[in-house]
């Protein structure tokens, strides 16, 4: 179990090398992604650089509430990504980042290092990082704790 002295950085505890697509591939492409590798989301780039991220939610809450007599093979992913993603430093601490998550109601950050795509934190990551901390600092309860 990691102990931590400091407040991490994102690049710490960020999923590296995360999968990205291309402004131009189709919806297919970004949903065939989600599926195969069990991700949420999945940051957008043009030209090397990082322009958007389409997330599962706002992908099927747009196919099934606005666009659903849309035929898929006409859509790219430049048409349904976000296009200001929240995008972070690599050596952001990552109590600024979480905060900002939940201020914004967001479940990713994009992470740039040297301003390339290093990777992604979701709000899985922090979660599982919240547990790790959690169970280094206290022992188990005894169930008539009270919250």
């Amino acid at each position: 179990m990691k102990k931590y002295k400091k407040i991490p950085y994102v690049g710490s505890v960020m999923t590296p090398f995360p999968y990205f697509v291309d402004t131009d591939d189709e919806v297919a492409e970004v949903e065939r992604l989600m599926d195969e590798h069990q991700i949420r989301h999945v940051p957008v780039q043009q030209d090397g650089r990082v322009v958007g991220i389409v997330s599962e939610r706002n992908l099927y809450r747009l196919l099934d509430r606005f666009l659903p007599n849309i035929d898929k093979a006409h859509l790219r992913a430049r048409d349904i990504m976000l296009d200001e993603p929240y995008i972070v430093a690599f050596d952001t601490p990552l109590n600024e980042v979480a905060l900002e998550m939940a201020k914004r109601h967001l479940g990713s950050a994009i992470v740039l290092h040297h301003e390339k795509l290093a990777g992604i934190l979701s709000a899985t990551d922090i979660c599982r990082i919240l547990a790790e901390i959690l169970d280094s600092e206290f022992s188990p309860g005894t169930g008539d704790d009270a919250a």
